[in-house]
């Protein structure tokens, strides 16, 4: 199924409607509308999106508290959590 069409028919059904919001006195409506379609043709030019920016900001986070899933960290012997003598001899509980 060929969509070239699909990116240039959303940018005028936008703009349609952010025409007839301005018509019927809806600024804040129209200013959303407005953002959105900017929104649309950034990401469509730049190729850069809000799931990329988002994941960039969880990674960040992660990294700033020291629990990063995603990369590989050198864990040295002052950071190893104490082990019971129980947990040592292997029956896993702490009693």
């Amino acid at each position: 199924m060929d969509a070239s069409w699909l990116y240039p028919a959303t940018i005028v059904v936008l703009l349609i409607l952010a025409y007839m919001q301005w018509q019927t006195n809806a600024k804040k409506t129209m200013v959303i509308v407005l953002v959105v379609l900017g929104y649309i043709v950034y990401s469509h030019e730049t190729g850069h999106s809000l799931t990329e920016f988002r994941e960039q900001a969880v990674d960040d986070f992660d990294d700033a508290v020291g629990n990063s899933k995603y990369k590989e960290r050198v864990v040295s012997p002052q950071m190893r959590p104490v082990e019971s003598k129980a947990m040592v001899e292997g029956n896993g509980s702490i009693e």
